[in-house]
């Protein structure tokens, strides 16, 4: 098996986060924290063909996303700039590149079945509201039932919503893994004063994993590696951080059989295995 390098993404600003749609639709929102301005990209996950780049919203750039669900965008705005409580939603849809409405009267609860669940704060508590995703319609008034809303949300089957991804799991003396995927990883890493965690995907024959090593007294390198487990053979390494000043997890993560690893805070490569 290889792995090859399919794209790479960067508009030299920090990426904030990274999104996959239901279709395969990655959103990459970047941000200019000196200038306050919040950008959202689109780009199709397969062959990195844009679908949008540099999309703004009226608000600049306190505003963010909630969910994607069947291509819509949910975003929602900050009740005050630093605060993390959420208000309004705005639903876009990414093929048309349109709003498809905005209400400043809800705030985003989750999406399940088609209908956006949401509230709206009272004096004491909430009542709570469901509406259609697509057209913003109000559906049901669900009352101050905060029981009834837990028990719809706990339904929603996340681990089938993620079933398609790989996540890096942690590595330690106590990991349950085959004793040759524990011996490479200590193999590569011996000899390196490591800070934090060491993270790992085993795909197939494939092993994918990084760590941060100290090169002086306050930085540190992240380093990524994939092994061909078959032929105990590095098949590609990249540092992903040559100056960090601190660990900071979740570098790199799969869905299907790509690779997505975020280099220097600023660039997405998105690698393919084959």
């Amino acid at each position: 098996m290889k792995i090859k390098q399919r794209y790479a993404f960067t508009n030299n600003r920090q990426l904030w986060r990274i999104l996959i749609s239901g279709t395969n639709k990655v959103i990459v929102e970047d941000r200019d924290v000196d200038h306050k301005q919040v950008f959202f990209n689109c780009l199709q996950a397969e062959t990195g063909n844009f679908i949008f780049r540099n999309l703004q919203l009226e608000e600049k750039f306190w505003i963010g996303i909630e969910v994607i669900y069947k291509d819509i965008i949910y975003f929602h705005k900050f009740a005050k700039p630093d605060m993390p409580n959420h208000k309004e939603i705005i639903a876009f849809d990414i093929n048309s590149q349109k709003i498809l409405w905005k209400n400043d009267s809800y705030a985003f609860l989750f999406v399940h079945d088609d209908k956006v669940y949401t509230y709206k704060p009272k004096f004491e508590g909430r009542n709570f509201y469901a509406l259609d995703y697509l057209s913003g319609e109000e559906l049901e008034s669900l009352g101050d039932d905060a029981f009834a809303i837990n028990q719809i949300r706990n339904s929603i089957n996340i681990e089938e919503e993620y079933k398609d991804y790989l996540f890096p799991n942690i590595f330690s003396d106590d990991t349950i893994i085959d004793i040759d995927t524990k011996q490479i990883i200590l193999d590569l890493s011996g000899g390196f004063e490591i800070q934090g965690n060491i993270e790992f995907i085993r795909y197939k024959d494939i092993l994918l994993f990084n760590y941060y090593a100290k090169a002086s007294e306050k930085i540190f390198i992240n380093r990524f590696i994939a092994v061909d487990t078959s032929k105990r053979k590095i098949i590609f390494e990249e540092i992903l951080n040559s100056t960090a000043n601190a660990y900071v997890p979740d570098s790199f993560f799969m869905k299907d059989n790509l690779v997505f690893l975020l280099k220097e805070k600023k660039e997405l490569k998105v690698f393919a295995i084959e």
